[in-house]
């Protein structure tokens, strides 16, 4: 348990009468748009150094009409505020953009349309606004959606619906690629506490079972913040030995899908907390008149600096009459203090990639077809190749002279020294030099750097143009996965593939070895039941036409 936190007071522009307000942390600053109760469209900022609020007066534009229950994100140097209800609890579906550089309002010209909503979220990622949900109505009904929207952000146009399971007041956190979703109201307006994930480059909803540990939520208004790979909630819930409520912060490990309580009820008992963020970004220290009130920001590093900082909004006073300052008081507590620690990611990769070919210290060249050096380090190559260091250990000559020569072309002998120096191939190499460190690998009997070359060739570029390649490279190092996904992939395009050059180049060169070998094997993969017929389908690689080739297998 920490020792008692107190909570800091802010100084300058009251707020009395505000709730569900949007927030935006940009930096050191807490954006607040809008709110109910007394329904508003003011802009107001919270400076997390000075803990003093001000409102933001814009040099032009037109800001949004009065609203709450809305969504504003970052973007850029740009807050986009979307949807909510107004005081007549008319729903919006406008998107209003609010420039912190030229402090000036607009509008872009949006093309597409989307329902109107409110208690919904939003996410930006690469360039793109994803909401989710939200409560809808029309002239006959309230509803829930189910359904995600993209906004591109570079052309301000809405993509269709995306179908995913219906939530409103619910949370979004993105972590990486992924938006987890948790908690909420469902389609019936039942407060729920499941969590489920939506990969954001795929669009596939996952979601999550058999997760330990237990959180019920009394109301399903509550926050969410992400820190590394875990995900933090915290709002108000139902004290099971009491039966009374009280505030409560929860971490799950996202990889082991296990909940947490962060023991820290007694920092918050006195008071009502309206808002939860993490504020990682440091830059100098504060205090307010006691050490136990202050946000630690003395570290000026830029590399992260120091710890996260939890931070509640909320209010104190021992009476609130209606209406009242909803964030007036503000708490900080450093999150290492309860055992949650932000690890960096690690630099290894990219400070071992430096030392590839930098003659600092290098001890050893290989030299690639064309006689360019490339200069490295015994040591990592014993302990990453073995042929190398048997080849080492047994004095041959190449070893004592302090260079080998090796047949293939520099790009190939490069990408094949930087996994080793790595542990990683460059998904965006060309897929013939990706091909040849396959074989490369299956020479030298690496297979972690065989079936990531596979692995990438499959993924990234098997097409029209280059599957015969790929299927031949397969063969040639015996990675029988790849060779079994490239020769169906010739199948299911036969008529194209059989228009490309590297198909005409396998059948006519097919004396030597490794032509001859991977002609047989393809030759011997088609089953002898398979037939060429002719089918109208169209395919995406080449100009239509009526009629196209296609193999099938009789059943």
């Amino acid at each position: 348990m920490i020792k008692s936190v107190k909570p800091c007071g802010t100084t300058g522009q009251n707020l009395v009468g505000l709730w569900r307000p949007s927030f935006t942390r940009v930096d050191q600053k807490l954006y607040l748009y809008g709110g109910g109760g007394h329904v508003t469209n003011d802009l107001h900022v919270l400076d997390l150094v000075t803990m003093n609020w001000d409102c933001v007066l814009a040099q032009d534009g037109v800001p949004p009409t009065k609203r709450y229950g809305h969504t504003a994100v970052l973007w850029d140097q740009y807050i986009i505020i979307f949807g909510g209800s107004n005081e007549y609890l008319e729903y919006r579906d406008d998107v209003i953009v609010f420039s912190l550089k030229t402090k000036v309002w607009s509008r872009p010209d949006i093309k597409g349309e989307v329902p109107a909503r409110y208690l919904h979220s939003a996410t930006v990622y690469k360039n793109k606004m994803y909401v989710y949900g939200g409560f809808a109505k029309d002239s006959k009904r309230t509803y829930v959606l189910e359904e995600m929207r993209m906004l591109n952000l570079e052309t301000w146009t809405w993509s269709e619906a995306y179908q995913v399971p219906a939530r409103y007041n619910h949370s979004a956190s993105l972590i990486g690629n992924k938006l987890w979703i948790y908690a909420g109201k469902d389609e019936a307006g039942q407060t729920v506490s499941d969590l489920h994930s939506i990969d954001l480059d795929t669009l596939k909803v996952l979601p999550h079972i058999g997760i330990t540990g237990k959180v019920v939520l009394l109301k399903s208004q509550h926050f969410s913040e992400s820190i590394g790979s875990q995900l933090i909630v915290f709002g108000k819930y139902l004290n099971e030995f009491t039966g009374t409520s009280l505030y409560g912060l929860w971490i799950m490990d996202l990889e082991q899908l296990e909940w947490r309580k962060l023991d820290i009820d007694h920092c918050l008992e006195d008071g009502v907390w309206n808002y939860f963020t993490v504020v990682s970004k440091h830059q100098r220290s504060i205090e307010y008149g006691t050490d136990d009130c202050f946000i630690d920001t003395s570290d000026d590093r830029d590399d992260g600096g120091s710890a996260p900082s939890l931070i509640f909004l909320g209010n104190t006073e021992k009476e609130r009459p209606q209406p009242y300052d909803h964030f007036r008081d503000v708490l900080s507590i450093n999150i290492e203090f309860l055992g949650v620690f932000q690890i960096p990611p690690s630099t290894l990769q990219s400070h071992m990639s430096l030392m590839l070919n930098n003659e600092e210290f290098s001890d050893f060249c290989i030299i690639s077809k064309g006689s360019q050096k490339i200069h490295v380090h015994r040591m990592v190559l014993s302990s990453r190749w073995p042929h190398f260091r048997n080849m080492h250990a047994s004095g041959m000559i190449e070893s004592t002279r302090g260079s080998i020569v090796l047949p293939e072309p520099y790009p190939v002998v490069f990408a094949f020294l930087k996994f080793l120096y790595t542990d990683s191939v460059d998904t965006k190499l060309d897929y013939s030099i990706v091909c040849e460190v396959m074989i490369m690998a299956n020479m030298y009997l690496l297979e972690r750097l065989k079936k990531l070359c596979a692995s990438i060739l499959h993924k990234h570029h098997l097409h029209i143009d280059t599957c015969v390649r790929i299927f031949q490279a397969a063969c040639v190092s015996q990675e029988h996965g790849l060779k079994k996904l490239s020769q169906e992939f010739i199948f299911r395009h036969c008529g194209a593939v059989m228009k490309t050059e590297d198909w005409l180049l396998m059948w006519s060169q097919s004396e030597s070895g490794a032509q001859r070998a991977a002609l047989e094997e393809f030759i011997d993969g088609i089953p002898d039941e398979a037939s060429l017929e002719l089918s109208p389908n169209q395919r995406p690689y080449a100009e239509p036409a009526p009629f196209e080739p296609s193999l099938r297998k009789e059943l």
